[in-house]
């Protein structure tokens, strides 16, 4: 069994390898994964549970999530604007029937929440 160090470094060195150009490659990931299964490296379930979470990370720096009730008619300017502001590379949208009015933008761990259950709660608990 090697190292919690050692499995850290190899991680490491897999989610480099599944880089282009800074940003997450599916199929770079795939190649990594299938690499990591043939040589199985021992503590190899460890080495893939940071490397998820490695992964997952970096995903999450890259795309943004909004949030609304209904679909919006005119993305441009916004996708433009919230591109720009934070440096993601790309914009998720969801439409949540949970949402009565308003948007919720989620990028990495920074979430904005302009919804009326989200005023409505701030009103509540500044009584």
């Amino acid at each position: 069994m090697i190292s919690r160090k050692k499995q850290k470094i190899i991680a490491k060195q897999m989610f480099r390898d599944s880089l282009t150009n800074g940003s997450t490659d599916s199929e770079k990931i795939r190649k990594v994964l299938g690499r990591a299964i043939l040589e199985k490296p021992s503590g190899l379930l460890n080495i893939l549970k940071i490397y998820k979470r490695l992964v997952e990370t970096a995903v999450a720096k890259e795309q943004i999530i909004l949030e609304t009730a209904m679909a919006l008619s005119n993305k441009k300017p916004l996708e433009k604007e919230l591109l720009k502001k934070t440096g993601a590379r790309k914009i998720l949208y969801k439409t949540s029937p949970k949402i009565t009015f308003g948007a919720k933008i989620t990028h990495y761990d920074w979430i904005y929440d302009e919804t009326l259950d989200a005023k409505l709660k701030s009103l509540t608990n500044a009584q």
